[in-house]
């Protein structure tokens, strides 16, 4: 396997796996996730790409920090390291948390050339993005250690997915990649929370920036996607229609054709 690494700001190691030819593409997931959430797109994304797939701090290639330390703020940081260490320019597709971390790195990153982001998870001035007393359930079930429930309290809760559901996503091979993350869940709901999208931040960003949004996604994320592609400068939004927050499982070669349309 080919890995490229590198040193974030507080000194965490983060790393990636390189597959495919091509402009350099860094694919940054969301939360209880690893790079192998997109092993639906992958070969699709390699046959035009030279594609970085990206494990954020504390899971897989990426070290990680005490739990009382961690920082939305430094999720901003590991990715202006990684674009630094490909070398810009530097393409940039990202989801959920990790779309408002891109979204984050984009304030002062020149290296970034165009970023597509489906679904960002972040707050806006409306609301939260998640609701205080499933964050205190899915904390509690993290406490004590249960991952299922951490993970499952996630998918019914956050995503409104009904059991039939996520029965399926449990039957795929990349759930036990989402146990395996469990322990960073907690931190993100709250950095999500945290997370509101500040204007004069963005006056100053000059790239190309499309955000994707499923029309049958949550309220919440739908209200996340129209703050974001308010805020950035010229972004534009973009709808999959009949999709929710996993377009690139329920139709790879469609997701794999939007990304070569924005980024390719």
């Amino acid at each position: 396997m080919d890995v490229l690494t590198a040193r974030s700001s507080d000194g965490t190691v983060v790393g990636c796996e390189l597959i495919g030819d091509g402009p350099p593409l860094l694919v940054i997931h969301g939360s209880t996730a690893d790079r192998h959430r997109w092993n639906a797109v992958r070969d699709l994304l390699a046959a035009s790409f030279r594609v970085h797939l990206m494990d954020r701090r504390g899971r897989g290639l990426s070290a990680d920090e005490a739990a009382d330390s961690y920082a939305f703020e430094r999720e901003a940081d590991d990715v202006r390291a990684l674009v630094e260490e490909i070398g810009p320019p530097v393409r940039v597709l990202s989801h959920s948390y990790g779309g408002a971390v891109s979204l984050e790195a984009i304030t002062d990153n020149p290296g970034i050339e165009r970023l597509l982001v489906y679904e960002p998870a972040l707050s806006t001035a409306e609301a939260d993005l998640n609701p205080a007393g499933a964050v205190a359930e899915i904390e509690a079930a993290s406490a004590r250690g249960d991952r299922d429930a951490t993970v499952s309290l996630f998918y019914s809760r956050m995503l409104e997915f009904d059991d039939a559901a996520l029965d399926a996503v449990r039957a795929t091979p990349v759930w036990q990649h989402r146990l395996a993350a469990a322990h960073t869940l907690s931190r993100e709901l709250i950095g999500a929370n945290g997370y509101v999208l500040d204007p004069a931040r963005f006056e100053a960003v000059d790239i190309p920036v499309r955000i994707l949004l499923g029309t049958e996604t949550t309220p919440a994320l739908t209200r996340a996607a129209h703050a974001a592609a308010e805020v950035v400068p010229g972004a534009e939004l973009k709808e999959l229609p009949g999709h929710g927050h996993a377009a690139m499982d329920a139709d790879p070669r469609m997701f794999a054709a939007e990304v070569e349309d924005f980024l390719g």
